[in-house]
This record gives C-alpha cells, structure tokens and sequence, in this order.
C-alpha cells in the first residue's frame, strides 16, 4: 500500500514536471522575447521546477523511510518486552487465557 502511494505521488509529479515545461516552452514562444532572453528563463524556470519536484519527492521518501524505521523499531522493542516477561505467547482456550506454564510460580 505504502509503495502504490509513493509510485502514485512520483509518476503524477513527474507528467506534471513535463506538462509544465512544455506549456510554458508554449507560453515563452506566444510572448515572442528576445530568444537569449527567453532561453534564460524557460532554464531558470525548469530548473526550479525540477529542484521542487525532486525535493518534495525526496521528502516524501524519507517520510516514508522514517516511518518504516519507526514502526521496525517499535516491533523489536515489543518483541525484547515479550522475550523479557516469559516468552511465549498467551493463547485463549473455551474463554481462558493460558500463560506459557513451563516456569516456576515465584516467576
């Protein structure tokens, strides 16, 4: 699900990247600018879209990875927990739960 999400959000970032700089290639030649000028800015103005593109999709990966890491660490740490108290999970039996009885009481 996680992954499906960060495609989506890459693939959609991406077209719009190509969309924008060919509509504003279109909107640069409609002005009719001097052509040194014009290519200046159709470079600046690509230029900044791509670092904004690349830069919302590096922080969206990370946002990702952050909570991957966050959530494994969590599970280790719960996992540490469940070894520290016995081991063993508890299972239900008829309404019951049934503790791992291969210890001693005082434990």
């Amino acid at each position: 699900m996680l992954m499906q999400v960060l495609i989506n959000f890459s693939m959609g970032l991406v077209m719009a990247l190509f969309v924008f700089i060919f509509g504003l290639w279109g909107i640069i030649s409609t002005y009719q600018a001097n052509p040194l000028t014009a290519l200046f800015f159709f470079v600046s103005a690509s230029s900044a879209a791509f670092a904004f593109v690349s830069t919302y999709l590096f922080a969206i990966y990370g946002a990702a990875a952050g909570g991957v890491v966050g959530v494994v660490k969590m599970a280790e740490s719960n996992m540490r927990i469940e070894a520290a108290r016995g081991g063993g999970r508890a299972r239900v039996r008829n309404g019951y739960v049934e503790r791992n009885r291969n210890r001693p009481h005082y434990q």
